[in-house]
């Protein structure tokens, strides 16, 4: 890989699969996009293979293979609009690769920060949605948007300090099902418990993740779905067994 359009084509194109892989992209949009990245730039034997967390690319059989590791994956569809956005207006001829390249670098180095007060309202309302969907009953309003907001809460800081699986939705769910189970006992709303406990743990619910193993499923990607779909069957199970415990405990 020795001149300079080599060189920056292979920047542009593991740039985009990054971010996009990073960002909670299933794996056919990773590898379509940067397969039609090669393409416009005149590379129409370039190969690529993304799992969930490595990305290897070479331009043709006459290049050089790069391969680039993901350390942390986490939902960013804003992120994935604007790489497709640069990536179509490249395939468009509508900016040089030059300006694509400073483009996803911006990208790449951007941290979306919400604060952390505006998520749990969000959480809350999130689980008010679903209480209504399940006909809950007004009685567990408050409850369910206090565990909603907590649950989330403990997830956040705990996969904050350490991206581990398992644990933090194995506690969270564990502390909103006490929430919703002790308002239970204290106003004597038993009957209507079922609709508040499931509103509640929706926040934590792998959504994106069960989503994105469907579409893996439907690209022929055998591999990918499997370990996306384990992960979310194990953050499931976590998910019940917290439920379970202080259903144990109560």
């Amino acid at each position: 890989m020795n001149s300079s359009q080599d060189k920056i084509t292979m920047s542009v194109i593991l740039i985009a699969g990054k971010i996009l892989l990073s960002s909670g992209a299933e794996i056919a949009r990773v590898e379509d996009t940067m397969k039609r990245m090669a393409l416009c730039m005149g590379y129409n034997n370039s190969q690529g293979y993304v799992i969930n967390n490595f990305i290897n690319f070479s331009l043709s059989e006459n290049h050089d293979t790069r391969i680039v590791r993901i350390n942390k994956n986490a939902t960013n569809l804003l992120k994935i609009f604007q790489v497709n956005s640069i990536s179509r207006q490249l395939t468009n001829n509508n900016i040089s690769i030059h300006q694509a390249y400073n483009l996803l670098s911006n990208i790449e180095h951007t941290t979306l920060t919400i604060a952390l007060w505006k998520k749990l309202i969000a959480a809350g309302f999130i689980s008010l949605s679903f209480l209504y969907l399940q006909g809950g009953d007004w009685q567990n309003i408050i409850p369910t948007f206090i565990a909603g907001s907590v649950g989330f809460l403990i997830v956040e800081w705990m996969q904050s300090r350490s991206p581990t699986m398992f644990i933090p939705e194995l506690v969270a769910s564990f502390v909103l099902g006490f929430i919703i189970l002790l308002s239970a006992k204290l106003f004597n709303t038993n009957q209507t418990i079922g609709p508040a406990m499931i509103a509640s743990i929706m926040p934590i619910v792998p959504g994106v993740l069960i989503t994105t193993a469907i579409q893996d499923l439907f690209s022929r990607h055998m591999l990918m779905f499997t370990a996306k779909f384990l992960e979310a069957l194990v953050i499931a199970f976590a998910i019940g067994s917290g439920i379970s415990i202080v259903y144990l405990i109560f």
